[in-house]
């Protein structure tokens, strides 16, 4: 069981992660791709295109250039598609952001915060 202090504390930092610019951006990013149709649609589309591609390639198939520009094609689509794009930035951020939060944790603690997590989460 947690200490008093502790579990406050622990409660104090979830919600200050939660409000750091980059985990409150991820998390809008995420919400908006989650409820775009166009955006799942773009994804899907590569995933099943990049599906079929590695399959061939598996099979010892080299794919036509047919398969090659439909790939390119739904690679471009993902590339122009707005809240795809933030969301990989967004991503990027938070993995970003992630380890420095971490570090400063650790400072806190006097230990290293990421090996007690890796360690309880294994």
């Amino acid at each position: 069981m947690l200490s008093t202090d502790l579990h406050e504390a622990s409660v104090a930092f979830g919600r200050a992660l939660a409000h750091a610019p980059a985990v409150a951006a991820y998390r809008a990013a995420a919400a908006a791709l989650d409820t775009d149709p166009i955006a799942q649609a773009v994804l899907a589309n590569l995933r099943e295109q990049l599906t079929a591609v590695t399959r061939m390639q598996q099979s010892g198939l080299t794919p036509s250039s047919g398969e090659l520009e439909r790939l390119r094609e739904r690679q471009a689509a993902v590339r122009s598609n707005d809240a795809v794009m933030e969301h990989l930035r967004a991503t990027n951020e938070v993995k970003a952001f992630l380890p420095i939060a971490a570090r400063e944790v650790s400072l806190a603690l006097g230990t290293d915060y990421s090996s007690l997590i890796a360690s309880a989460s294994c």
